[in-house]
């Protein structure tokens, strides 16, 4: 029996788009991978990898003076992880940081869409007193088998109150070993509610379809996993016959690079996606540029060092919704990939964008395997919609892409439920285009 631990957390993300990890020669080590892994090699190994794959080298001068900082002091792989992550506190970026063993197997099972937890899914503001409300039970999963429904508002989690707390400690909570009993409280109908749910492995769906009349409402939840893109092509071809599309990316955390530019495809026939200026490990920086043509995807890149530029095509998906109108539905969740996706509809006219301007998280990071199983992440690129729009970092400078028609969900809605006033107004705005 599995006993992995998953955090549900809903971080921005957007990683690179290498079909592989980067494998780092032995040089780069300094040796040969030996057997048994010293917990020093590992801290190293990472204190190096860093500098060759960081986006940001203005830290290189201080970074040198965590070379032997901890050395006296690592005595296991977790001390190795624990003070790398402490070094990497210089970089004033969150989303660089090194997962433990543990944290790895997470990180692959979430890209396969197989986690461990109960199954539900958070998509509002917290209420009143600082509770978070389930939007969402997932279909036959432990929650479900236990009784949780959508609308229960999280009181408490094996008796701790929940009041004030954010979202990942909430989860935190929640989650735990799979086959483990967790007490959930919740607040029903003005009752409150106990039910002891089993934590069991899930499988999240990335995407969910609605029909309302001649519109097809598709919700993308993430770009993370690995068939993100044969799910949008599935709920394309089965509304075909749909009037009109409603894109939802509300509370989208981001994922993979490719899974963006390919679900783009499906709403293009030509035009630049995104431009990502990146490093080129261990050298200097490279900036690549996706532009679709008519029946292939175009990839130029262009070494800023050499000044070389060369190109890459591959086949591209076919724009599955033709010239139909297309409503993008944001808000300030919606971040990194997600962000690509809708700026890029929206500089080249594609879209109507609707909701609240999106996180502001405009760079990625590379996904590095390291020694003793140990992964680092750590942002190595920029990115950049069509029209040249950095929506930021993702922590002190955060733009966003600002939506045509500014949208508030009002205070206790969840999303998809009638008083969805983005999602209403999104329906309204397609009845008036078809109405011409």
């Amino acid at each position: 029996m599995s006993q992995k631990k998953s955090t549900f957390a809903v971080t921005p993300r957007l990683f690179v788009p290498h079909r592989r990890p980067i494998i780092l020669p032995e040089a780069f080590y300094g040796f040969r991978r030996p057997r048994t892994i010293d917990p020093q090699d590992i801290y190293h190994a990472i204190w190096e990898a860093v500098a060759g794959l960081a986006y940001d080298q203005s830290f290189l001068t201080q970074w040198a003076a965590f070379a032997h900082k901890y050395c006296d002091q690592i005595r296991t792989t977790e001390d190795a992880v624990r003070f790398a992550n402490e070094a990497l506190a210089l970089l004033d970026d969150p989303y660089t940081r090194v997962l433990d063993p543990e944290k790895t197997g997470e990180h692959n099972d979430e890209r396969v869409g197989t986690l461990v937890g109960i199954g539900v899914v958070f998509e509002g503001d917290p209420d009143s007193q600082g509770n978070l409300v389930i939007a969402r039970v997932l279909e036959n999963g432990p929650a479900d088998k236990g009784g949780l429904k959508a609308g229960d508002v999280l009181l408490k989690v094996d008796g701790t109150a929940l009041a004030g707390k954010d979202r990942k400690e909430v989860i935190d909570l929640i989650t735990g070993e799979e086959g483990t009993t967790v007490k959930i409280t919740v607040s029903r109908n003005g009752a409150e509610v106990d039910h002891d749910i089993v934590r069991g492995i899930i499988n999240v769906p990335t995407v969910r379809t609605e029909r309302l009349g001649k519109v097809a409402y598709i919700k993308l939840a993430a770009f993370m996993q690995d068939d993100t893109v044969d799910e949008m092509v599935a709920a394309l071809t089965e509304h075909s016959d749909a009037d009109a599309y409603i894109i939802g990316l509300r509370y989208n955390p981001g994922g993979q690079v490719m899974n963006c530019i390919r679900t783009a495809s499906l709403f293009l026939d030509e035009g630049e996606i995104v431009s990502i200026r990146q490093r080129i490990p261990f050298r200097g920086y490279q900036k690549t540029t996706y532009r679709l043509a008519a029946d292939r995807l175009v990839t130029e890149i262009l070494d800023e060092d050499s000044g070389r530029t060369y190109t890459q095509e591959m086949p591209r998906e076919k724009n599955l919704a033709g010239g139909k109108p297309v409503v993008v539905l944001v808000d300030n969740y919606s971040a990194s990939a997600s962000e690509m996706l809708a700026g890029a509809l929206k500089d080249l006219g594609r879209a109507t964008i609707v909701g609240k301007a999106t996180y502001g998280k405009g760079i990625g990071q590379t996904v590095q395997p390291m020694l003793g199983d140990t992964t680092l992440i750590v942002t190595s690129l920029r990115y950049y919609n069509p029209s040249g729009h950095w929506v930021g970092d993702g922590h002190k400078n955060k733009h966003g892409v600002t939506p045509h028609h500014e949208v508030d969900l009002p205070e206790g809605a969840m999303a998809g439920s009638p008083e969805d006033a983005q999602l209403n107004f999104a329906l309204e705005l397609i009845g008036k285009q078809l109405a011409g």
